[in-house]
């Protein structure tokens, strides 16, 4: 039984509603243009959002830097945030209903005052308020290691001091003890894995060889002619000169003292029966380097996952991010500490899927362990923010959460 307590600040209508209508589309009238260029959605005082609207032929702000694209106000270029809105305690979601839904977990706003919200153009959505009296931000982070790029980089030049982000996803358990509605937290680590290119750019090589000395032999002119030349060559590792079509990376680590407290207080909301650690996977694919498998399309990956497991028997999670977040954290100079939790959508090695009516139950657990927990690391708030030179020159800053 999940043991997460109750908040004192209010959840908005419909909250518990299935998620299906809570992702419904609506309606919406006409309203006033957005009052920030770039954003998608009308900007109200402290930046909350009004009613989200289409804007055809918006005006673009000036950018300067192409090295690091930031506007006059040093805003970053997909983000669309600037220092001061962005705390150093981050949790990253991946969509932005998530994001919605755990911002009822922060501490009301004092009186006359809300919730910091920013959506960029391209659907970055970004909340900073408090939880439990410190500052801590909410960021949508969307689908895929490319979109983690920007929500980390972007966070980190405009946030001065050492950083906590922890990335809360959905992901599929790949082998037992990990079940449907498990939190599995990449306590181990992740690794990567993408799909190689080249693998069936040498596949296309040979089979032209192929062809063409097969075609000599029928005229008399050499070649082996092996009918079978094509189907046998490329099923195995000693097609496209050895090659495989799927590149692994070696483990990135977690952060251990996040690791530590996010088991903990994961363990405090859910049990720890729930709660199961081990070593993460991102792929650059919901499909081919899953391990997901079809007839549309040559993918070579019918036996990925057991591959992946017989090299790592600590592996639990197979998502799409966590490992590009630790890989940057790894490489932060040490102003970044970072870890993923994901809730199991689905058991990849038994093929069953999770009950969308559990789900919310489950992001609002986690959601509350992961909150515990970025406000219980300590941060260095004295640690250089190695990108704030990028941004701009000097200038006074207000803190939205103060």
């Amino acid at each position: 039984m999940l043991t997460a307590p109750a908040r004192t600040s209010a959840r908005p209508a419909g909250a518990n509603a299935d998620l299906a209508k809570r992702n419904a589309p609506v309606l919406m009238p006409a309203c006033k243009a957005p009052s920030d260029p770039r954003s998608s959605t009308v900007v109200r005082a402290q930046g909350t959002p009004e009613l989200p609207i289409a804007v055809i032929g918006r005006h673009k702000p000036t950018y300067k830097n192409a090295n690091f694209p930031t506007d006059a106000e040093g805003r970053t270029y997909h983000l669309g945030t600037k220092e001061g809105e962005v705390a150093p305690r981050i949790l990253s979601v991946g969509s932005v209903g998530r994001a919605q839904l755990l911002s009822t977990l922060l501490d009301p706003p004092a009186a006359g005052k809300t919730l910091f919200h920013r959506t960029s153009s391209r659907g970055f959505l970004t909340i900073t308020g408090r939880y439990e009296g410190e500052p801590v931000s909410i960021v949508s982070t969307h689908m895929g290691m490319p979109n983690m790029d920007f929500v980390v980089r972007e966070n980190r030049a405009v946030v001065r001091g050492q950083m906590a982000i922890i990335r809360l996803g959905t992901c599929g358990a790949v082998q037992r003890p990990a079940k449907l509605g498990d939190l599995l937290i990449a306590s181990h680590g992740s690794i990567g894995i993408r799909r190689d290119p080249d693998y069936w750019t040498l596949l296309d090589s040979e089979s032209s060889l192929e062809h063409t000395n097969g075609h000599k032999q029928s005229n008399g002119s050499g070649g082996n002619g092996s009918a079978n030349g094509h189907a046998n060559g490329h099923s195995g590792a000693a097609a496209a000169g050895g090659r495989k079509p799927y590149a692994v990376a070696l483990p990135v680590p977690a952060d251990p003292q996040l690791a530590a407290l996010l088991s903990e207080e994961a363990a405090r909301v859910v049990g720890a029966a729930r709660v199961v650690q081990g070593l993460n996977a991102s792929a650059d694919s919901f499909y081919s380097s899953q391990g997901r498998t079809g007839t549309d399309f040559d993918d070579r990956n019918e036996g990925l996952l057991g591959e992946l497991v017989a090299e790592h028997p600590d592996l639990v999670s197979l998502e799409m991010e966590t490992f590009q977040l630790l890989d940057l954290a790894r490489c932060s100079r040490g102003s970044i500490k970072a870890i993923g939790m994901c809730v199991a959508l689905a058991e990849r090695y038994s093929n069953a899927f999770l009950e969308y009516s559990k789900l919310e139950e489950l992001e609002i657990a986690g959601g509350t362990a992961a909150l515990r927990t970025l406000v219980r690391v300590p941060l260095d708030r004295q640690a250089p923010a190695v990108a704030t030179a990028d941004i701009a020159e000097e200038r006074a800053v207000q803190y939205v959460w103060d």
